[in-house]
Order: structure tokens, then C-alpha cells, then sequence
């Protein structure tokens, strides 16, 4: 399996046909080996495939058409697999949504995810981070994605790094 992971930001580009382009290059590669599974990853895919409106910039809704042609379209690739991901699908285009086989909602980490996520502060300092203050720092997580709270873990290990060099 041969994977390509990009940001829809990578994809989007200034002048007029590069995006579709680029597009276009990408689903070649995997069109030339056929005999390999080959996975494109997409991150915050809204950017790439908004919904189209009367008003939509043109571009936009040919890099669209691409995506949508070699994805189970006139050009589909069958050993191409797009995987997608967003925190706004309610902003993406539909016909795009349609051809998506599976959809899958990850969601906020439970109590349990959170505390072992934060767990390897214990290592920094016991004393400090005692069950007590532990369960302090899964309660008021309740609301966080995991991003948020692997960036509040970067963000104590750095202070503590700072109070411990002092």
C-alpha cells in the first residue's frame, strides 16, 4: 500500500487549473500501478470540496469535478482510496459526501481516554500529579477534543520543564 497524506491547504492552489492539475497528477500515480492499494488522505477536505453555490469560484468546483470524476466517476480508480477528514461537514459538497462509501464521526474522548492521555505527566512529577490532581485535569477537559488535550499535555510538560531548569 502506497499512502499520500496532504492538507487541502497543499492542494489549493493560486493560479487558475493547478489545483485540478495537481489533482490530476496525484490520481496518475496510483492509476500507473494498478496493482497496488493506494490511499489519499485529505486533512480539512471542506477547504477542498465546499459546497457549491451560484457564486462559487470557478476553480473551486473544477478541482471538485476532478475529485468527483476519479472517484467512482467516468475515470474512477479502483485501487484508489480517499479518506477525508473534517470538522465541517455540513460546509462540504454533497455530490462529494454521495460517493464517500463509509463516514465515520470520531468524537470527544471519553473520561477514561482523557486520563490515559494525560497519564505521562504522572512521569514528570508524582508528587505533583497525584489521583487528585489527575482527576482535577479530567474533569476539566470534559468538552476537549483530543488535540486539545495532547496540547494542554505539551503545554504543562514545557512549563515544567521551564520550573525545573529555573
Amino acid at each position: 500500500m502506497t499512502t499520500t497524506a496532504l492538507a487541502a491547504g497543499e492542494l489549493n492552489r493560486p493560479y487558475v487549473g493547478e489545483t485540478e492539475r495537481l489533482l490530476v497528477d496525484i490520481m496518475y500515480r496510483s492509476n500507473t500501478i494498478p496493482y497496488l492499494i493506494c490511499a489519499l488522505t485529505i486533512d480539512e477536505i471542506d477547504g477542498l470540496v465546499p459546497k457549491r453555490t451560484n457564486n462559487a469560484q470557478q476553480s473551486k468546483v473544477d478541482g471538485i469535478s476532478v475529485l468527483l470524476s476519479h472517484i467512482e466517476g467516468v475515470k474512477n480508480i479502483p485501487n484508489l482510496i480517499v479518506l477525508g477528514a473534517t470538522n465541517r461537514r455540513n460546509m462540504m459538497d454533497e455530490a462529494f459526501l454521495r460517493r464517500m462509501q463509509a463516514k465515520c464521526f470520531v468524537g470527544r474522548p471519553s473520561p477514561q481516554i482523557r486520563k490515559k492521555m494525560l497519564e505521562p505527566l504522572i512521569c514528570l512529577d508524582a508528587n505533583i500529579f497525584t489521583s487528585q490532581c489527575m482527576d482535577f485535569l479530567v474533569k476539566i477537559t470534559t468538552n476537549f477534543s483530543g488535540a486539545a488535550v495532547g496540547a494542554l499535555k505539551s503545554s504543562i510538560i514545557v512549563a515544567m520543564d521551564t520550573l525545573y531548569q529555573q
